[in-house]
């Protein structure tokens, strides 16, 4: 099948189903969490992950199917400290296009004023902190950069557990810069809004400095539909002006990839109102990536 029989068919590599979502998308939605890889580009050394490559135009057949126009890269484990492969691709995009980088800073490879500049000027605006991975030594890194990042109008964005949210939501809080929760904070839908991790991601998003980013519902391979319903309604219930959503494409960590059509449409089931669809996909994201 040649690339336009596929652009008509609505095929998009590495995402199940064809059809398109079953709502219009805004003017200038934006995907907040997506990546890409190229064989152009080292792997790191210690990668888990090693996904085949996944290029920015793969990825425009899928703003074409669900309707997006801006989007924000983020920096895949794969490639470790090197962000050149998001750097590369926002010089391709710029005008929609913002990105997260992850940096190393411990004493051996501390980074500098110069390299978060150098940062900013290819259009990061956010660090990425992965304590599911790296635990206390992400946290720490996390903690001595956000005076850094509170003062160039960044943010941090964490990946951690649910589980391990009670514990860490006092120093979350006392950081001077934005914090975005990546994936739902990962609490365990089927566990409903009572459990205590999800307690806790709604205090955070009342300092009025936290986001949680509505993606990768999938990874939690437990989750009914209904439990996921029941906990993106109650985020945007309690808070739609500190929420944004990202599609998480190419899907990476999936046991098996799932309708990135479907999973946008859970957007009209989460957000009744389209004047919150608008604010969760377009005023946030703007707000937040500063486009």
């Amino acid at each position: 099948m040649s690339e336009r029989d596929a652009i008509q068919a609505g095929i998009v590599p590495f995402s199940a189903g064809t059809d398109a979502p079953h709502f219009r998308a805004p003017d200038l939605a934006c995907d907040c969490h997506m990546h890409v890889y190229s064989p152009r580009f080292a792997v790191a050394a210690d990668a888990h992950l090693k996904p085949p490559a996944a290029s920015l135009s793969d990825y425009r057949s899928l703003q074409r199917r669900l309707g997006t126009t801006r989007n924000v890269f983020v920096q895949p484990s794969t490639y470790g400290f090197d962000n050149a492969c998001v750097l590369d691709a926002i010089a391709d995009t710029r005008e929609t296009a913002r990105g997260i980088a992850v940096v190393s800073n411990t004493v051996s490879s501390a980074v500098s004023e110069r390299d978060l500049d150098e940062l900013s000027a290819g259009g990061i605006v956010g660090l990425r902190f992965n304590l599911v991975r790296s635990g206390t030594d992400a946290l720490r890194d996390a903690v001595s950069l956000a005076p850094a990042l509170a003062e160039r109008g960044w943010h941090l964005e964490i990946h951690v557990n649910g589980a391990q949210l009670p514990g860490l939501a006092a120093t979350l809080a006392r950081l001077p810069c934005d914090v975005v929760m990546d994936h739902f904070g990962r609490v365990r839908f089927n566990e409903g809004v009572s459990q205590p991790a999800f307690r806790t991601l709604l205090a955070l998003l009342d300092n009025g400095r936290t986001w949680v980013k509505l993606s990768g519902a999938y990874l939690d391979a437990q989750a009914t539909r209904a439990s996921i319903v029941e906990i993106g309604r109650a985020l945007v219930e309690h808070r739609a002006d500190r929420l944004v959503w990202g599609s998480d494409w190419p899907h990476p960590a999936a046991a098996s990839l799932p309708d990135d059509a479907e999973q946008f449409d859970y957007l009209r089931e989460w957000a009744q109102d389209e004047s919150a669809r608008v604010r969760i996909l377009v005023d946030n994201a703007a707000a937040l990536y500063r486009f």
